[in-house]
This record gives structure tokens, sequence and C-alpha cells, in this order.
């Protein structure tokens, strides 16, 4: 990903990096049918390395030092954020970071291409997790964390 700016590099990587970091979590998936889970965790594995390869992507080009600059970076600023994910359930931290991701592309500041790795992986995501917009309540505050995220972001000098 030539003539991207470390801060470019660091807005493409972060999204990933948050929904990897959720989708990690033991638990956060469940099959509501059992003779699914088989299934249910190969989907889940390999929408895990697409997204960790999401994560690496724009860091591909640059030196190892300023890849490991780079990959600090995403990681405090994504420590920041994970660390208000402690009392909320994880359906509504997903729905948040789908309305985030969702602003992001709907702005074009993100621009998933279609059959990269990012999209492979939000493709399979939003089945594991779209009966949470159903409920209106839920998905009202999801709009409203995702606000708070979205500035949060900014004040680290992103998303602008």
């Amino acid at each position: 990903m030539p003539n991207l700016t470390d801060r470019q590099r660091v807005e493409l990587a972060i999204p990933a990096y948050l929904l990897y970091a959720l989708t990690s979590a033991p638990g956060v998936f469940v099959p509501a049918d059992p003779a699914l889970a088989a299934r249910a965790e190969a989907d889940i594995a390999a929408m895990r390395f697409d997204l960790r390869a999401a994560c690496f992507e724009p860091l591909e080009d640059v030196s190892e030092r300023k890849k490991g600059a780079l990959l600090r970076r995403v990681e405090r600023i994504a420590r920041g954020v994970i660390v208000d994910w402690k009392d909320r359930p994880a359906l509504s931290v997903m729905l948040t970071l789908w309305y985030v991701l969702k602003e992001l592309t709907d702005r074009e500041v993100l621009i998933l291409w279609q059959g990269s790795a990012m999209d492979r992986a939000t493709s399979r995501l939003l089945p594991m997790f779209a009966h949470g917009f159903e409920e209106q309540k839920r998905d009202a505050s999801a709009q409203e964390q995702a606000r708070q995220l979205l500035s949060q972001l900014q004040e680290e000098g992103l998303y602008r």
C-alpha cells in the first residue's frame, strides 16, 4: 500500500484490530444449534484469519522498525477503546463496531474492496450478529456508542 501516511495506515488497521480483539474473546459466538458448532468454529477461524490479515495489510510495505512503531500505536489506541468493553455484552460491542465501520465506509474513509481480507471477514461476521439490529433499544444504544467511539478515535487524530 504505497503512498500512505502513517496516520492512514493506522486508520486502516484499527477496525480490523478491534474486530479481531472482540472475536478472540471466549464465548462471543455461540451457535443456536449445537450441531452447527463445528461449522461455526471453522467460520470464526476463517474470519479471524482475514481480520488479522486486514490488520497487517496496511503495514506490509514499511520497514520492520516502522511496522513495530505503527503496531504499538494501533495497540495503544485499541487498548483505550477495549477498556470500555469490560461491562458491555459482546453483541452490543459488535453492533457499535459495525456502526463505526459503516460510518467510515459511508464517508469513504475506509473502502472495503470486494474480495479483500476485510470484505471477506465482514461478510462472514454480519450473519453472526445481525439479530442484534432487531432490538430497537440495543440498536439505538449501539449507534450512540459508535458516535462516541468515533469521537474518541478523532481525539487520537484519526478519521477526521
